[in-house]
Order: C-alpha cells, then structure tokens, then sequence
C-alpha cells in the first residue's frame, strides 16, 4: 500500500466577481501517492491549475481539507503554510517566475537560503543540480540572458533545491519549444525514477504519458483516473491516453 503524500477531502474553490460567485473547484476528494508521477489534464477551464496550487498552498481553498501528511493544509495561516511549503513542496511556473535581476545560481538559492544556514553546502548543492541539468556553465547568467528551457531548468533546480516531498509543475513546457520540453520532461521523469513525488498539469497528450497516473478533471470535478501498468513504453501509455480520452469533452 503506497503512503499517501497528500489528501484533499470535499475541497472547493470559488471566485467573486461584483455579485457573481464563480465555481471553480466543487467537492473534490483526491489522494496523492509517494513516489507516483501524477498528471493532472482536463479542458480550458475544468480547473486543473486552480487545483494544483490549492493542493500546494498556493491558493487557499473556499471549503473542504487538504492534508500534506500529516499538516492541515487548509487551516494554517499564511506564515505557517509559507515555511511548509519550503521544506515540503516544490513548484516550477510555466513562466519560470525567475528574479530578473538575480544570477541563475543566485535564484535557484533563495530558497534554500530561507531554509538553512550552511551556504558553502548549499552552493554546492545548487551547483550539482545545475551539472546534472546541464546549465552549470549559466551560473553567472541572468534570466534575460538565456532561452526559454535553461529557464525553466534553472527554475526546476529551485524547485528542488531543498529536497522536497512533492515537485508540483504547472504547465512546465506551455512555453518551450519541442526540443527544451523533451529536456524539462527528461528531467522530471529521472527525478520520479530517483524517487521523488510529481505533481504536473498539462494538456499535452504526449507529456501526460511520463506519468504512471493520470486525472482527469471536468468541470471542477474529478471525472476519472486512469493508472497505467508498469512497464509500458511512451508510445503504448499514448495508444492507450488517446483511447481513454476520445469519449471525453475535450
């Protein structure tokens, strides 16, 4: 029986705008596996980001639960939920979210520096994830200075930089060409095979088929889960995600 890493239980999320109430998410209830590589697609506007950043605490939930182990989410205050987040959950935007004015090394350490103390190690660290994503020789690059996937890989080794529980990844290729999102993907997939949980959003058929799960949402509702068996290659997942999808709105 796999650990669960995260649970949501009858969670909702809805926006106000003037005197309309605008559903978003209604009354989900989802468990998250240790060491799975979930994905998370559905149409425009089903709600699958909203989800993926209530499930990280990015946004805070209108109704329901969300249990990170064994912390109650949806009831802590925004100091405490900021310290989990450090330690416990990596993000990576689709629009990198890198500080403009800082060094690729220089971002991908600010959040370990909020963590810890020890900066020779943790430059070190940074150094290795930077090696290991081919973006070692960019150390003294500014954002604006590099392409769209060196970005994206500088903001993957900030996502991971404190070795968290779960990476979370919206849309982490929406902005990349076919070749850097091959790179992003190829590095998430090594980091699940290493053991590391992952969360992403996408509408790619081809990129939803790293995953060994995959949700799909409608509506603000989870309408069904498929799991592949393991051992399928990339093309047999896509035959069967493309089967598995033609019955629905998509």
């Amino acid at each position: 029986m796999k650990e669960v890493i995260i649970e949501s239980k009858g969670l909702t999320k809805q926006y106000n705008t003037g005197q309309t109430t605008v559903p978003v998410i209604n009354g989900i209830n989802l468990s998250l596996y240790k060491g799975d590589f979930t994905v998370i697609m559905g149409s425009s506007g089903s709600g699958k980001s909203t989800l993926l950043y209530l499930l990280s605490g990015l946004e805070v939930p209108s109704g329901g639960e969300i249990w990170l182990q064994d912390k109650p989410v949806h009831s802590l205050d925004e100091k405490m939920m900021t310290l989990i987040r450090r330690e416990y959950i990596g993000f990576v935007f689709q629009d990198f979210n890198l500080v403009p004015n800082l060094t690729f090394l220089e971002n991908i350490l600010i959040p370990a520096y909020l963590v810890k103390n020890d900066r020779n190690k943790l430059q070190e660290r940074a150094k290795e994830l930077m090696r290991k994503m081919d973006i070692i020789d960019l150390v003294d690059r500014l954002p604006s200075e590099v392409s769209g996937g060196q970005q994206q890989r500088c903001s993957m080794a900030r996502a991971i930089i404190n070795n968290p529980r779960v990476v979370m990844a919206d849309e982490p290729t929406g902005n990349l060409n076919s070749s850097s999102s091959e790179a992003v993907l190829d590095i998430l997939t090594d980091l699940n095979e290493q053991g590391q949980s992952v969360v992403m959003v996408t509408h790619e058929v081809k990129s939803a088929c790293r995953a060994n799960r995959i949700i799909f949402l409608k509506d603000g509702q989870i309408e069904d889960d498929l799991r592949f068996d393991d051992g399928l290659t990339i093309e047999e997942k896509e035959m069967q995600l493309l089967k598995w999808l033609a019955g629905k709105d998509w």
